[in-house]
């Protein structure tokens, strides 16, 4: 498998379910995500900066996922991957969340201001399409 089924999979799922951990207490919870056009092994998503997961991230980037599927059971999950506020602006992406989640417009026109653009960076993933062995993306 490649990048480009990471890709498939999360373009058609668009949330995952993202753990962190602090103090050895483990906290997930469902966020959004897009692909970073341009750089597969790239999550983004945005949260409110005064939200609980930040301060989670600041204390610990390490993080875990998976992708929650819509149909089906294919699905990607990766551990030890790292999370860090972006540099990329709401601006920069709101096109971007709005053309692949609808009502992500509705989201941006309530709390945009409250919003900031995460990335997720991803070294290694799992892919399951099936009841067989997973495959491994190494990006």
């Amino acid at each position: 498998m490649s990048a480009e089924k990471f890709l498939e999979i999360l373009e058609g799922d668009k949330e995952i379910a993202l753990a962190t951990s602090v103090g050895n207490v483990p906290n997930v919870r469902i966020v959004n995500v897009c692909c970073k056009p341009g750089q597969p092994g790239v999550l983004l998503f945005m949260s409110s900066r005064d939200n609980h997961k930040v301060e989670e991230f600041a204390q610990n980037d390490t993080v875990a996922f998976t992708s929650v599927p819509k149909e089906g059971i294919a699905h990607v999950r990766s551990v030890r991957a790292v999370v860090r506020k972006s540099a990329l602006t709401l601006k920069d992406v709101e096109q971007l969340f709005v053309s692949a989640i609808p009502d992500y417009g509705e989201t941006i026109a309530a709390i945009g201001d409250t919003l900031d653009v995460f990335e997720i960076r991803v070294t290694k993933t799992m892919i399951i399409t099936g009841f067989g062995e997973p495959e491994w993306v190494e990006f």
